[in-house]
């Protein structure tokens, strides 16, 4: 065998032997598994695909790293509780505080939220302190940081507290039950929650908002999520608020028209 032939020779074992550990890098980038909860217009969920601006922030985010994903939607409880026990499992939009501090990687911020006790309008309801609302029946999402603060202040299940399971369920509570005095959301979710159930955001009035300035919604991981991926997240999402495109999303849907296809 002449030199070129076993040139050529070594060559071919060599790629033989590059290509599976490339292919192998690839093959072992892990899936990013992403669960969220009906909470318009921070995230929709329609009978065709999931929507809203901190969906849109998420999922542009995720397809500037390497790996793949799959956002899904469920109650809450189920998708803080598959956060919580399942490695590469991520979750958003969620509030940091100091009970969940620990549970999870709290990745990059994406959006912000108020919180405010809801009542309907023509019952004109008067709080002036957080001590007043104890007087009524508050609903709220399970295990939802709402659910949480009201614990924290007091609040009884079965006295001045009823837990439901998701978001759905709230305005139509507070409309055809009338031992339900209020709930405790984001009042600039209202209007969007109204029209998925069908209802005039005019039924509803913010009574009294909790926080003087906006809280923090995150995008978190599992604690057993690899660091070079969360690095790689943490990265991606800052790009996107160097870049303006967050503001631009947000921009975006201030006023959208949404249709459930």
């Amino acid at each position: 065998m002449n030199k070129s032939n076993v040139f050529c020779y070594l060559a071919v074992l060599l790629g033989m032997v590059t290509l599976p550990s490339i292919s192998q890098e690839v093959y072992l980038q892990p899936h990013i598994e992403i669960v969220t909860e009906h909470l318009p217009p921070f995230q929709i969920s329609t009978p065709s695909q999931i929507l809203g601006f901190a969906t849109e922030i998420v999922s542009t985010a995720l397809s500037n790293t390497p790996y793949t994903f799959k956002i899904s939607i469920y109650p809450w409880a189920r998708s803080y509780k598959m956060a919580l026990n399942k490695a590469n499992t991520c979750i958003y939009s969620i509030a940091r505080t100091p009970e969940r501090e620990n549970k999870f990687i709290w990745v990059n911020t994406i959006a912000e939220r108020n919180v405010s006790l809801i009542g309907l309008t023509e019952r004109n309801l008067n709080i002036t302190t957080f001590e007043d609302a104890k007087k009524y029946m508050i609903a709220v999402i399970r295990d939802d940081v709402t659910h949480q603060l009201l614990v924290n202040k007091g609040f009884k299940e079965g006295k001045n507290l009823l837990v439901v399971n998701n978001t759905h369920s709230l305005l139509t509570l507070l409309t055809k039950r009338k031992s339900i005095d209020l709930i405790l959301a984001d009042g600039y979710t209202i209007k969007y929650r109204a029209q998925f159930n069908n209802l005039d955001p005019k039924l509803f009035e913010n009574v009294y908002q909790l926080n003087a300035k906006p809280l923090d919604y995150y995008f978190a991981c599992n604690i057993k999520t690899p660091p070079e991926v969360i690095k790689q997240l943490r990265h991606s999402i800052n790009q996107l608020k160097v870049t303006g495109q967050i503001d631009k999303i947000i921009t975006e849907w201030q006023y959208p028209v949404i249709r459930v296809n």
